[in-house]
């Protein structure tokens, strides 16, 4: 995990100097371990991000076709109870016909032939045997009937099977598709964990460090004050407020004023008098100064490891990019009401272009 360091190289007998010079060089190592475990986990924590986006998506398809795969087989049967009720028909029209040709076959004979021969026209023998022809030509015409709907029946299942049968396909592919994203998601995570752990080890070997200062007898204490001094990460959850007012606006989630949308806040905002001293949560450099479209005057201050506090909606700024600031150094001015906002300061952290929740940072916030 960590090699031989120049701090465990430096004798007893070195001097005060040679002590300070081999622990700076553990420290700079050790806090350049951290800074590139930082960069990497945001690169993985990225990619995470977009494959839970791609794996929501894959959920989501597979749910609709789902759906649609419910409604395709519930219409399959519908046509399949409809078939077999047309050819149910169809046998037994079939049937009766059958029926009516044996009865007239039974006629045969002497019976038949006084059926047709006893009418006393040509008419009347004509109506004879059209009635014989319309009775069977009827029960033809019924059974034709039902077979060509039993066969427009049969096509229209047909292609729903084969519908259904293709959307079962794509659902594999989707099913598929989700399982080789969380086999990467777990892959991804695991090389998390790696990286968090590294993190930690690096993070770890910096304290050991501090102690290990407090060994050394050197004169100037000062010296390791500033050495080790807390970074903006040390110090979460302990900085000062940027501005004496109520917090109006929290971080996350909020209704708009005017319309039903639900919008995100990146920062938050704090209500105070026009004026009021903006000061820094802690030391950094100036890296802007200027007005932000919907932000007004706004200041950026650069604190290290990709971390920035942002200053928004002041009246009056006190600094110039690359000027070095102290915590508690007076920036800016709360700026006034305006009619998207009360008088105060619009505040954000971030770290790389994320933004943090600035009240899990401040001290009683």
């Amino acid at each position: 995990m960590f090699n031989f360091s120049a701090a465990q190289a430096a004798t007893p007998d070195a001097t005060p100097a040679e002590q300070v010079q081999a622990l700076t060089k553990d420290l700079e190592v050790a806090k350049q371990k951290v800074a590139r475990a930082e960069v990497k986990q945001r690169q993985v924590l990225s990619g995470l991000y977009e494959i839970n986006k791609k794996i929501k998506k894959t959920v989501t398809e597979r749910g609709s076709l789902a759906q649609q795969r419910e409604l395709l087989e519930v219409n399959i049967k519908n046509l399949t109870d409809k078939v077999d009720e047309l050819e149910g028909k169809a046998k037994a029209q079939r049937a009766q016909l059958a029926e009516r040709l044996k009865a007239i076959y039974k006629l045969g004979g002497q019976p038949l032939a006084r059926f047709i021969l006893n009418a006393d026209s040509s008419v009347s023998l004509d109506r004879n045997l059209k009635i014989l022809g319309i009775v069977a030509q009827r029960d033809l015409e019924l059974i034709k009937g039902y077979r060509h709907d039993v066969q427009d029946l049969q096509y229209k299942r047909k292609a729903l099977a084969q519908r259904l049968e293709n959307m079962k396909a794509v659902e594999q592919g989707i099913t598929l598709q989700e399982k080789k994203l969380i086999a990467e998601q777990n892959l991804k995570n695991k090389l998390l964990n790696g990286i968090r752990k590294s993190k930690m080890f690096a993070e770890n070997k910096i304290n050991d460090l501090k102690q290990k200062s407090a060994d050394y007898n050197v004169e100037d204490a000062g010296v390791f004050d500033t050495l080790f001094k807390a970074s903006f990460l040390d110090s979460k959850g302990e900085l000062p407020r940027p501005l004496a007012g109520v917090v109006t606006q929290k971080f996350g989630l909020m209704k708009g004023k005017d319309h039903p949308y639900t919008l995100t806040s990146k920062g938050i905002f704090i209500s105070a008098a026009k004026g009021s001293p903006v000061k820094t949560v802690f030391d950094g450099k100036v890296a802007y100064v200027g007005e932000l479209p919907g932000f007004g005057n706004t200041v950026i201050v650069d604190h290290g490891d990709h971390y920035y506090s942002v200053y928004s909606h002041a009246s009056e700024i006190k600094v110039i990019a690359g000027d070095e600031v102290t915590q508690s150094q007076v920036v800016a001015m709360a700026g006034d009401a305006s009619a998207d906002n009360p008088a105060g300061l619009y505040f954000e952290i971030r770290h790389f272009s994320e933004p943090y929740d600035p009240q899990q940072w401040m001290k009683g916030l």
